[in-house]
C-alpha cells in the first residue's frame, strides 16, 4: 500500500512534478552536473516509489508513456537538419548494429552461466528480443515461441522492466566517471563553460518566447502523432506508430521550415516531457521482485547489461567511437527510440536525438526475428 492512492491522479502528478523540478535544480550543483538530472530523477523516482509514498501502478503511469512520450518525440526532432542526420547515423548505424550483436553473445553467455529452467530458451529469447527491440517485439517473439505459461511470463515481463531501470541508471553513470571518460572520450559531453554558455543561449531564447510560439509546436507535435497513428493502423506492423512519428517529424523539420521558425520552447518542453517519463519509469520499477520468481532472470539481464556495456567501451576506445554515441546506440538498442531520444535530450546531445530514433527504430524490426531465431538455435 502506497500513501497516496492510485487514483488519487492529481497528488501523483504532483509528487512527479516535484521529483522532476528537484532533479532539473540538483542538476545546477557541482555535483549533479556530474550524475545529470535524468539521472538523479530515476533515483528519487526509484525510492518514491519503493518506500510507498507513490503506487507503483497507476492509470497515469501508463497515460504518461502512451500519451506524453510520442508527444515529446517531434518536440524534439523540429529542429533536425537532415543533412546532418544522414552524415552522422552513419557510424551511429554501425555502433547500433554492434550493440545488437554483443547482445546476443550477452544472452547466449549469461544462459550459459545461470540455469533459468524448463523454459530457458524461451525466457532467453523474448528477452534478447526485447533489448533489441521494445515490448512490441517482446510480445511478438513470445507468441511465435509459445512462451504462454503466465507466472513465468509475468515474472520475466516484470524482470525485464527492473533490468531496464538498472541498465539506465549504469549507462548514465558513465560520463560521470572519469576512468570510462578517459578511456573513451567524447566530445558532446560538455564542459562547465561550454554548459554556461549554453545556458545563456537558453535564457536569450527564452525572451523571445509568446503564447502562440508554445502552443503551435505542441498542436503541431498534436496533428503528427494522429496522422502517425492513422498510419500504423493501416499498416499493423510492429513499431510502425513510432516509425510514423518519426518519419513525420522529419518531413515538418525540414519541409515545413517556415512553420517551425514561429515555434519556441519546442526542445524544453520535450525535454521535460521526456523528464516526466523517466520518473514513472523509476517509480513502477518494484525492487522486491529481484527476491522473487523473477531474481533469477534479472541475474541474467545483470550479466547480459553489464557484457554489452563492458564490450561496447572496450570496442569503442579500440576503434576511437564517441562515449556519447556508443551510450546513445547502446540506449537505443536495449530501451528502444524513445528512451534514446530522452538521454540525448538530457544530455543536451541534440545532434543524436533524430540518429538515435532512426537507428532505435530498426530495432523494432529485427528484434523479433533474432529472438526466433535464438529460441531454435538452444532448442
Amino acid at each position: 500500500m502506497s500513501i497516496i492512492s492510485a487514483d488519487n491522479t492529481i497528488q501523483i502528478l504532483t509528487v512527479i512534478f516535484l521529483v522532476v523540478i528537484f532533479g532539473v535544480y540538483a542538476e545546477k550543483t557541482s555535483i549533479g552536473k556530474k550524475i545529470s538530472a535524468p539521472l538523479i530523477i530515476l533515483l528519487m523516482s526509484l525510492i518514491v516509489g519503493n518506500i510507498g509514498i507513490l503506487p507503483m501502478k497507476s492509470d497515469i503511469y501508463d497515460g504518461i508513456q502512451s500519451l506524453l512520450v510520442p508527444i515529446a518525440i517531434p518536440l524534439l526532432l523540429f529542429r533536425v537538419d537532415l543533412k546532418k542526420v544522414v552524415q552522422q547515423s552513419g557510424s551511429l548505424l554501425f555502433v547500433f548494429l554492434l550493440a545488437a550483436l554483443i547482445t546476443v553473445i550477452g544472452a547466449l553467455l549469461a544462459s550459459s552461466l545461470l540455469d533459468l529452467g524448463e523454459m530457458e530458451a524461451q525466457i532467453v529469447s523474448v528477452l534478447t528480443a526485447s533489448n533489441i527491440g521494445g515490448s512490441a517485439n517482446f510480445v511478438a517473439t513470445s507468441q511465435a515461441v509459445g512462451f504462454t505459461d503466465s507466472s513465468i511470463y509475468l515474472s520475466t515481463l516484470t524482470a525485464d522492466a527492473i533490468g531496464a531501470v538498472i541498465f539506465l541508471i549504469l549507462l548514465m553513470a558513465l560520463p560521470v566517471m572519469s576512468l570510462v571518460t578517459r578511456f573513451v572520450p567524447s566530445k558532446y559531453i560538455v564542459s562547465k563553460e561550454q554548459r554556461k554558455t549554453l545556458d545563456t543561449e537558453i535564457k536569450d531564447a527564452v525572451s523571445s518566447v509568446t503564447l502562440p510560439s508554445v502552443i503551435l509546436p505542441i498542436a503541431s507535435s498534436l496533428v503528427i502523432c494522429t496522422l502517425a497513428g492513422i498510419v500504423a493502423e493501416i499498416i499493423p506492423i510492429s513499431g510502425m506508430f513510432i516509425i510514423a512519428v518519426t518519419l513525420l517529424s522529419l518531413v515538418v523539420a525540414n519541409f515545413a521550415k517556415k512553420l517551425v521558425a514561429r515555434m519556441s520552447f519546442e526542445f524544453e518542453l520535450g525535454t521535460l516531457f521526456m523528464y516526466i517519463f523517466f520518473a514513472t519509469i523509476g517509480v513502477s520499477a518494484d525492487l522486491n521482485e529481484m527476491f522473487g520468481p523473477a531474481l533469477f532472470i534479472v541475474g541474467f539481464l545483470l550479466i547480459l547489461m553489464v557484457f554489452h556495456l563492458a564490450v561496447l567501451l572496450v570496442i569503442g576506445h579500440w576503434l576511437k567511437i564517441d562515449l556519447a554515441e556508443l551510450m546513445i546506440a547502446s540506449c537505443a538498442c536495449i530501451l528502444g527510440p524513445t528512451a534514446a531520444a530522452a538521454i540525448a535530450a538530457g544530455q543536451g546531445w541534440k545532434d543524436l536525438i533524430s540518429p538515435g530514433m532512426l537507428v532505435g527504430v530498426l530495432g523494432y524490426a529485427i528484434a523479433t526475428f533474432i529472438g526466433v531465431g535464438i529460441n531454435y538455435l538452444l532448442t
